[in-house]
């Protein structure tokens, strides 16, 4: 393929392959889980791998190759492929008995381990037989470099099909995303030099200039942290599922926002987690929580910022601790909305800057951390999907942790679930599971500290435990 082709990556794409070593994959995945429908034929699963298999015109990114050069280290660049080997990127895998979720949590933990070969498109997908209660599963990867978590959850959507009997596809050969990508993003209208000078100083003032209880929380606010020491590449993953309309419902009746609750839920499973363990710092933990950058209409690459919000894991009541977790994640996105769109960008690639700084030397794990973890909420479809007939049960994301960061906490609403991922360093995180199912029960503990007689009335399943 002719030079001239390849493009170069934008600079925050091009930070992902940077901070990429083999203790720190930078791809991020996702594991869909379905139920095979009554009467579907016994070669479904090996039906959807023959069809994975068949795609052809590949679309951006599953068809795009690292360009290798002098120049491309520094400045990374990528080309189309002149050719797929889909028999590679799309592997057929069987759990074996009894297919329980310890068997396939043990799988996922592994492959996500797994750093992707530069020498090809940076993807695989697992299609994954012999899941128990007649289901299987489809574990995707794809480099960060690539995508973040908004576009991949887009495009996952959109080759599904709304009804068991409606047209499903590869993500990587969705006529619906060829027609997404030609749109044009509505980028706001041009800022003066007078105007990107005022926003990007107010911008940074809003960070140097502490101002009492609501100040705006900075990179290196954070704790030392045992959830800050050095990581090897060896993952584990955990999941677990409640309720949407729960989380609504508490968000509602503390007139605060879900990701708030979110966010509390997190701090609640940490605060338990790490007491149990005796480890759990005085100060406040601080969360990394990631915001869409996205101009209307805009697909593909990396489109996010950081912003960082206390957790309040110094305090012991669910309802203060929430209350000051509202206070705070407020403080920093109305500073981070209070600049246009443009100049937000250009902020938070500044306020990164020492931050990947950190991550790429590694010293996050021997001085003090830019933040103790990340908590991210992505949304998802609102309406179930399928493939093939199909039912999608469960939409998990599969995040990453980095240098001095052994844990990340990502969410996904899907269809009246809220879906969480937990990633984590395999060998600081010997209980990750056990802080999953902490949030189940700090979900409780916030609805049991809302006022007398508001507290929302549970519907069907409290919650679902996914040992993946």
């Amino acid at each position: 393929m002719a030079q001239t082709d390849s493009r170069r990556l934008p600079v925050i794409d091009g930070a992902y392959l940077h901070l990429e070593s083999p203790a720190t994959p930078m791809h991020v995945g996702s594991l869909q889980i379905f139920s095979i429908p009554d009467g579907a034929p016994g070669s479904l699963v090996a039906d959807i791998v023959a069809a994975y298999r068949a795609s052809s015109d590949l679309v951006a990114p599953f068809n795009l190759r690292l360009v290798h050069g002098p120049t491309t280290r520094a400045f990374p660049a990528v080309v189309p492929a002149e050719s797929i080997d889909m028999e590679y990127h799309v592997r057929h895998t069987a759990l074996p008995a009894p297919g329980g979720e310890r068997q396939l949590g043990e799988l996922i933990s592994y492959l996500h381990g797994v750093t992707l070969d530069r020498s090809r498109p940076l993807w695989t997908c697992h299609v994954i037989e012999g899941l128990s209660d007649n289901r299987f599963a489809i574990y995707t990867k794809i480099h960060h470099a690539l995508t973040d978590g908004v576009n991949g959850v887009r495009m996952c959507g959109n080759a599904l099909a709304d009804t068991p009997a409606g047209p499903s596809t590869a993500p990587w050969h969705n006529h619906r995303t060829v027609e997404h990508t030609a749109h044009v993003a509505r980028k706001p209208a041009g800022l003066g030099p007078a105007e990107w000078a005022r926003s990007l100083s107010a911008g940074v003032s809003g960070l140097l200039i502490r101002r009492g209880s609501d100040a705006v929380r900075r990179p290196f606010d954070a704790p030392t942290s045992v959830l800050n020491l050095p990581v090897t590449g060896a993952r584990r993953v955990a999941t677990q599922q409640v309720e949407l309309a729960r989380m609504q419902e508490v968000a509602r009746l503390a007139d605060v926002s879900v990701n708030d609750v979110f966010l509390a839920v997190c701090s609640g499973a940490l605060r338990r987690h790490l007491l149990d363990e005796d480890v759990l710092p005085e100060a406040p933990l601080i969360s990394g929580v990631p915001v869409s950058l996205r101009y209307e209409g805009e697909e593909g690459g990396n489109a996010a910022g950081m912003v960082w919000a206390s957790l309040a894991t110094d305090i012991a009541d669910p309802m203060t601790r929430l209350k000051a977790i509202n206070v705070s994640s407020s403080a920093a996105k109305n500073h981070l909305r209070s600049m246009p769109l443009p100049v937000r960008r250009l902020f938070t690639v500044l306020t990164a800057m020492p931050v990947t700084a950190v991550l790429i030397t590694g010293l996050g794990a021997t001085r003090r951390p830019p933040m103790n973890l990340i908590i991210s909420n992505v949304p998802g479809p609102d309406r179930t999907k399928y493939l093939r007939g199909a039912r999608l049960e469960a939409l998990y994301p599969i995040s990453l942790p980095g240098r001095g960061q052994a844990l990340n906490i990502t969410s996904i609403s899907y269809a009246g679930q809220f879906n969480i991922g937990f990633t984590g360093a395999r060998d600081n995180l010997p209980h990750l599971q056990r802080l999953a199912g902490y949030t189940a029960d700090a979900l409780a503990e916030l609805e049991a500290a809302l006022p007398q007689g508001s507290a929302p009335r549970r519907r069907g399943r409290a919650n679902t435990d996914h040992r993946a």
